[in-house]
């Protein structure tokens, strides 16, 4: 046989130098075992050289029949030159790992015979964008998911508490008649045992959307948790049990009553998954995050310093379904009539609307742990709170109160409320008509007007007076929204809100303390209830 001419000779070494040189891995085989390996072959299989990878099996690395996918394409089309569309496949190492690839395979003819020449690069890098991309897209849906149940939620709400206002305050005034026939006592406190049930439902409404108003506060949750031990302890029952482990940690800004109903809520789900003999772990104290950690449904919790709190109980866990949806609104495990399901998205709302973050460790049979992230309060939040000393308030006697109220059941039983507390009271259905009566009447010592009200809300009602009487008192009535308040620049607004539904004991004290502060001088709304 003639050796190979000078030409030939000098393609082939340049043939083999791209080969080596290439940047993806090169396997030619001829169906069976690998005939020729590049440098890069030999690193993504995690051998010493290419010379390991040559006499092996394909089927070693690579699973799909490339040579057979060639053959048929070169058929098909006739060309000796076709080349397999790429395919995604999973390349095995020699120390039995996986990496995820892309292969191209081409039909190669060394004389008479037909070999597989596959160009296989690794996409482990392309695979962990595509990755995190499918992870950020599910989370982008949960999120819209969420707000747009959440927006429902809490219109809703609003609608409902503005009712239920009118049935605590009704069921009260029948409560304090003396007429009322004493057979009729205990049917009027059911009812009003009922609409408390039911303003309940709706603060969960508006927790979760993240509407509900709140009072935030230092906190130290070591002693908050001292605090609920007995009621805790009550819900759990005999047979299962509280152990505490607290440790003195930062305080954090949170209103209180939300941190009763968070830790109320985590009892239950404890409560209802554990066996008699059963115990619910609450701990305390403080997390340092150097970097940012997993939270629930893929959220990353920022990196910083926290007071973190945590509820575990050895109970039957949670199976991966439950786990997804666990915070939704209205979804729950347990049998019709036994749950609304609102408590644990509540949470998930009060979290958000402090900026906290949650964590969740679950397993079926192994019991759950919830793990709460709260940012520790500022230095000078701190500092206030130890500054500040309460200060006696004293009621004021026939002071004069405008009540703008578009609903008018609402209005009525504000109304009524004042007037029986000695009250003058004024009435408006919306703000264009409270200005004709002040224009009418003279400036009242306050005013006490509901935030969303045709023609002229509650903000612009309050703007405007500002203006003329920037001293005069302006209380908003809402069953949410103090945000918007917020961001219309108006201060002390948490101080200045009055949630529906109401009692109208707890009317006429919001509004005596205000006109309290006005009397004595004072502007500021430290000590409102």
């Amino acid at each position: 046989m003639s050796a190979a001419p000078p030409m030939d000779r000098r393609l082939n070494a340049r043939y083999r130098q791209l080969i080596e040189l290439a940047p993806d891995a090169i396997l030619v085989h001829d169906g069976e075992v690998v005939e020729l390996a590049n440098a890069a072959a030999a690193r993504l299989a995690g051998a010493g050289s290419a010379d390991e990878l040559r006499g092996r099996r394909i089927a070693e690395f690579l699973a799909p029949p490339y040579l057979k996918s060639v053959e048929s394409e070169i058929i098909t089309s006739g060309e000796r030159s076709a080349v397999a569309p790429p395919v995604r496949d999973t390349f095995r190492r020699l120390d039995g790992s996986e990496v995820p690839v892309e292969v191209s395979s081409a039909a190669i003819m060394d004389g008479a015979r037909l070999s597989a020449h596959l160009m296989i690069r690794d996409i482990t890098d392309r695979v962990a964008v595509e990755r995190t991309a499918a992870e950020l897209q599910v989370r982008l849906r949960h999120t819209q998911k969420m707000e747009a149940i959440g927006a429902l939620a809490g219109g809703v709400a609003h609608e409902v508490n503005n009712m239920m206002t009118v049935i605590l305050g009704f069921t009260e005034f029948m409560l304090q008649d003396p007429a009322l026939p004493h057979e009729r006592i205990a049917d009027m406190r059911q009812v009003s045992v009922a609409a408390g049930r039911a303003a309940n439902i709706t603060r969960q409404l508006l927790a979760f959307s993240r509407r509900s108003f709140y009072r935030p506060q230092v906190m130290e949750l070591d002693t908050a948790i001292r605090g609920l031990e007995p009621m805790i302890g009550r819900l759990l029952g005999e047979h299962q049990t509280l152990a505490l482990d607290l440790t003195p940690a930062p305080a954090v800004w949170l209103d209180r009553e939300q941190f009763t109903q968070i830790a109320v809520n985590f009892t239950l789900n404890a409560r209802d998954a554990m066996e008699p003999g059963g115990t619910l772990t609450i701990a305390v104290r403080q997390t340092d995050l150097p970097e940012p950690a997993p939270g629930y449904a893929g959220a990353s919790i920022p990196a910083g310093r926290y007071t973190r709190v945590s509820f575990s109980d050895d109970g039957s866990g949670m199976s991966a379904e439950t786990e997804a949806k666990l915070f939704e609104p209205f979804y729950t495990t347990k049998a019709v009539g036994q749950g609304t399901g609102l408590g644990l998205a509540a949470v998930y709302g009060i979290l958000e609307q402090n900026g906290a973050y949650v964590a969740l460790d679950t397993e079926t049979g192994r019991g759950t742990t919830f793990a709460l992230f709260l940012p520790v309060a500022s230095e000078q939040a701190v500092a206030d709170r130890a500054a500040r000393t309460p200060r006696p308030v004293g009621a004021p006697v026939g002071a004069s109160v405008l009540v703008v109220e578009d609903e008018d059941a609402v209005r009525a039983m504000v109304t009524r409320s004042l007037e029986l507390a000695g009250f003058r009271v004024l009435q408006a259905a919306n703000g264009r008509d409270a200005i004709q009566v002040i224009a009418d009447r003279g400036a009242p010592d306050l005013v006490l007007t509901d935030m969303m009200m045709p023609q002229m809300d509650g903000i612009q009602l309050a703007d405007h007076l500002a203006e003329r009487w920037p001293a005069m008192p302006v209380l908003f009535t809402s069953g949410y929204a103090a945000e918007e308040l917020e961001r219309r620049g108006i201060p002390d607004v948490r101080r200045k809100m009055l949630q529906k539904p109401f009692t109208p004991d707890t009317l006429v004290r919001f509004v005596t303390a205000v006109l309290a502060r006005r009397i004595s001088g004072r502007s500021d709304f430290a000590d409102t209830p």
